[in-house]
């Protein structure tokens, strides 16, 4: 059966546009190692799904070096989710109730529930190419993105405490029984160089 993998993009530097951001130098050695690590799981028939911003795209960028068959696409569905800002929570508290509620947000946000509707017409599409052109898929996004996915479109267990363990970056596999509906999902970030956590 083919694969159908999700990670978080590499660690980039701080300074810039959140979506110009690049890669900085620990995030260049995790691209290349996660890259080499996902190799061995591709052919012809991958396709690859970006994030646009800078620092998703390029984090699997050495994986098309290795076979240049393989190209990465990028697609807006896939940028992190707007959680806007509150005078009364941080950052992380807000992610904690949007985990916990999935309709809460604060003023400029957007909810998990709101944030999955605008998703899920590409996730479909690009499930078919999985479940019916027989493709390996990878998609390249962010933190909340990964679970949201994982919880709203494959119905699987994913919550606060879940986010709490992505790493950057972080890669997902996907189970499937033999209809390709999802059973779970591996999470494997061995022998990723500089392997980095938020705090």
């Amino acid at each position: 059966m083919n694969n159908f993998i999700i990670c978080r993009h590499c660690k980039s530097s701080m300074e810039g546009l959140e979506y110009e951001r690049k890669l900085d130098t620990d995030g260049i050695a995790q691209s290349n190692s996660l890259s080499k690590k996902i190799s061995h799981r591709v052919d012809s028939s991958t396709v690859i799904y970006s994030s646009p911003f800078v620092r998703a795209m390029q984090s699997l960028e050495p994986l098309v070096k290795y076979n240049s068959s393989i190209r990465i696409f990028p697609h807006d569905a896939l940028k992190e989710i707007n959680i806007g800002k509150s005078p009364d929570l941080t950052k992380h508290e807000i992610i904690k109730k949007m985990w916990n509620n999935g309709n809460f947000k604060v003023q400029n946000g957007e909810s998990q529930v709101e944030c999955y509707l605008r998703l899920q017409p590409f996730l479909e599409k690009v499930f078919l190419e999985f479940k019916d052109q027989n493709k390996n898929i990878i998609l390249v996004t962010h933190g909340n993105l990964i679970g949201i996915i994982l919880k709203y479109f494959f119905k699987l267990d994913f919550n606060f405490e879940s986010w709490k363990k992505i790493s950057m970056p972080d890669m997902y596999i996907l189970d499937f029984d033999k209809n390709k509906n999802a059973t779970g999902f591996q999470r494997d970030v061995a022998n990723i160089d500089k392997l980095f956590y938020v705090e």
